[in-house]
Parts: structure tokens; sequence; C-alpha cells
């Protein structure tokens, strides 16, 4: 029995000390408390020597009246809240106390919910003229580009000399109307 209240378990010196199994972990393993590892039936653990926690000893003067352990509360997210006991009325009056602390939060809730759907609709009323004014601009771009195509090619000249051309100007032996009418011909001119 000695060696029982001379160390603890874990579990019994986060219970003690009011903190977290692992933070007792972690204490032992930065040395701040004295203890060596026991192998039990669950495999191994630490047995801490009470005196470098820095409480006392359990005496039938100070040892506790009831267990140290508390009532948990059913809650996934804080297993370990304490229970406490609220009559109906002690939970009305803190609903109502937390609404009037909310008020003034839901109430500007509600005017930012009805800014930000003013400003949806807005949104979306420039993005149907934004639509709007691309499609106008395509038709304008398909219209200034037919507008600003060259005019047909006029049909090629013939090769055979006209009359008139032959009489206009000397050709050389063998040359198809002459060096300025290929020159006229060539700009376009003919």
């Amino acid at each position: 029995m000695e060696e029982r209240d001379e160390y603890v378990s874990i579990a019994e010196a986060a219970t003690l000390l009011g903190v977290h199994r692992n933070t007792i972990r972690n204490r032992i393993k930065v040395g701040r408390y004295q203890a060596h590892k026991v192998v039990t039936p669950q495999g191994e653990t630490y047995a801490i020597a009470r005196a470098s926690l820095g409480v006392p000893a359990p005496t039938p003067t100070n040892e506790p009246s009831q267990s140290l352990s508390r009532l948990v509360r059913p809650n996934p997210d804080k297993p370990s809240q304490p229970h406490a006991l609220v009559s109906t009325e002690q939970q009305a009056q803190a609903d109502a106390i937390v609404q009037r602390l909310l008020a003034p939060f839901i109430a500007e809730l509600g005017t930012v919910r009805e800014e930000l759907g003013k400003v949806k609709a807005e949104r979306d009323q420039f993005e149907r003229e934004r639509e709007e004014l691309r499609r106008r601009a395509e038709v304008a771009e398909a219209a200034l580009a037919a507008a600003s195509a060259p005019p047909a090619a006029p049909p090629p000249p013939s090769t055979a000399p006209t009359p008139s051309a032959a009489t206009d100007t000397p050709e050389a032996p063998g040359a198809a109307g002459g060096f300025w009418q290929r020159v006229r011909r060539a700009l376009g001119g003919e």
C-alpha cells in the first residue's frame, strides 16, 4: 500500500492536477515529473512519483469526500465538460439573455443580406447589359468588316490586242500589247 501512495498513473495525475493526460505525458518527457515505465496488462505506462507532482499524499483528513470523477454532460465536442444542473427557468433566462445579446447582430445580418441581394441583382443586370453590348459589338464588327472589304476584282484583261490599243502604241514584235500597256495593266489602269 505504501508503494501505491508514492506513485500514481497518468490518469490519476491528470485528475489530481486538473489537466489533460497528454499534458502529463508531455511534462514527463521534458523531465518535469519523476516517472518510470511500468508494464501493465494493457501495455506500457508511466508510474509517476506523487511527490514530484507537488500535491500532498492522501490522508484521512485531506482525502476528498467524494470521488474525483465528475458528471459529464453528453457533448461530443467537449466530452470533459462538467455537467451543470440547470432548471428550466434558469435555462429560459439564459436563452433570453443570449437572444438579447444576439439581437443587434441578427438585425445587422438581415440588413447585410438585403444589401447583398441588391448588389447581386445589380450585378446580374450589368451582366445582361454587358452581354447585349458584346452582341452589338460583334454585329458592328461584322458590318464594318463587310463594308471595308475590297470590291470584287475586275475580270483579268484579255491578252488579245484591241484595235484601239494596236493603233495607239507601237508594239514590239512578239510583245503582247507593248511595254506601257503592260505597266497600265499591272497598275490596274486598263
